[in-house]
């Protein structure tokens, strides 16, 4: 059954247009020149390290912080000076924010009432969005009675019942334990794609990220490095950061080796051992110096002295389905390998074994600039 069969007034997803955006304080520049489309309904993604100007940007959109340069659009309006009062946004916050001395009910209803919506129309809005949020069951309680996920689902009913154009979202996980995040975060997703929202949502949790978005902007020093679908980003990073801060990588240095039409790279680990590939870039030059990203799913591991990468099983961590091996190279290098449990036993300590590599999934990186090396798809 739709929102509007069960009586909720959707309002029309919009786009956000993001456009050179500029953010100083003082002479350090936050967000710098940054530009970014979000198309409507999208769950849109901000990740990255404290201090990266995720945050920043988000209250930009709101109006909370001033826009020292460029621009910001929804649904094709600038509104670099609309008062934040008057954007139609909702936004939660991490530390949720809702009042202590009111219960439930009285918290999501509060905006409603802020904005002299009639009271018989308010109650029949706060009963719907808390069935939508699945705390109806709650609405006459205090927020001390309340565990932290239903007062973040407090929250969130109280930032979608006004019927914002977009929904904001600032680290609203972070305060929660483990098990709770995973709940909560499963929870925001569905209800997002319910009401059909446009929401721009912030965190430095890469898991948290990969898990609710549609797409992600991964940034660092005030900038986007990457924007993509999850899959897409944690397959194929476009640069050394991107690779070490989505998932885990192994980095290893190498260079890459031409002969006639063939393009390989040779591992520092072990320089006779080639390695073919079949998606390089064709700027790629003979001798030119590599990084290689290998996430540990991406490794081969056999026992003995093969060709490849050699090394020590210095421990490992039974996970189930698979292994997580904590390996030292001849090279003196820590790598760390995940192996499926199939048939093969596991591995005791000390063994001496043989990596190789998945070829087809690994990425390479120019050491100059860390920039990709791996061509586009159809290119």
């Amino acid at each position: 059954m739709t929102l509007e069969a069960r009586g909720y007034e959707v309002i029309m997803s919009v786009s956000i247009n993001i456009d050179k955006v500029v953010k100083k304080y003082g002479d350090t520049v936050v967000v710098n020149g940054l530009s970014v489309d979000i198309m409507p309904g999208e769950f849109f993604t901000l990740l990255g390290p404290s201090g990266c100007g995720k945050t920043t940007l988000l209250r930009m959109i709101i109006g909370f912080n001033s826009i020292e340069g460029g621009t910001i659009s929804v649904d094709g309006k600038v509104i670099n000076d609309v008062a934040t009062d008057k954007r139609n946004m909702g936004m939660v916050f991490q530390n949720y924010a809702i009042f202590p001395h009111m219960s439930v009910k009285d918290n999501v209803a509060f905006g409603l009432r802020m904005r002299k919506v009639p009271e018989k129309e308010i109650e029949e809005r706060v009963d719907k969005i808390l069935k939508i949020v699945k705390i109806d069951h709650l609405k006459d309680r205090m927020p001390t009675a309340l565990s932290g996920g239903q007062q973040q689902r407090v929250a969130l009913a109280r930032a979608i019942v006004i019927r914002p154009q977009v929904l904001l979202m600032d680290e609203p996980l972070s305060n929660l334990d483990a098990k709770l995040r995973i709940e909560m975060r499963n929870a925001i997703k569905q209800i997002q794609r319910r009401v059909d929202i446009t929401t721009v949502y912030v965190t430095h949790d890469q898991e948290e990220a990969l898990a609710v978005s549609d797409r992600i902007a991964v940034m660092n020093g005030g900038v986007i490095c990457q924007i993509g679908r999850p899959a897409d980003i944690y397959k194929r990073p476009k640069n050394v950061f991107v690779s070490t801060f989505i998932g885990l990588s192994n980095l290893l240095d190498g260079h890459i080796v031409k002969k006639g039409d063939k393009t390989s790279i040779s591992f520092k680990e072990n320089e006779d051992w080639l390695v073919d590939m079949d998606n390089l870039s064709g700027s790629v030059a003979d001798g030119e110096e590599v990084i290689i990203s290998v996430r540990p799913e991406e490794f081969d591991m056999e026992p003995g002295t093969k060709e490849g990468i050699r090394g020590v099983i210095r421990s490992s961590v039974f996970l189930g389905l698979t292994t997580h091996y904590f390996i030292t190279t001849d090279g003196g290098q820590e790598l760390e390998i995940l192996q499926t449990q199939e048939d093969q036993d596991i591995l005791p300590d000390g063994s001496a074994v043989t990596l190789t590599v998945k070829a087809g999934r690994i990425n390479v990186f120019r050491r100059a600039t860390e920039e990709t090396l791996i061509r586009e798809e159809g290119l």
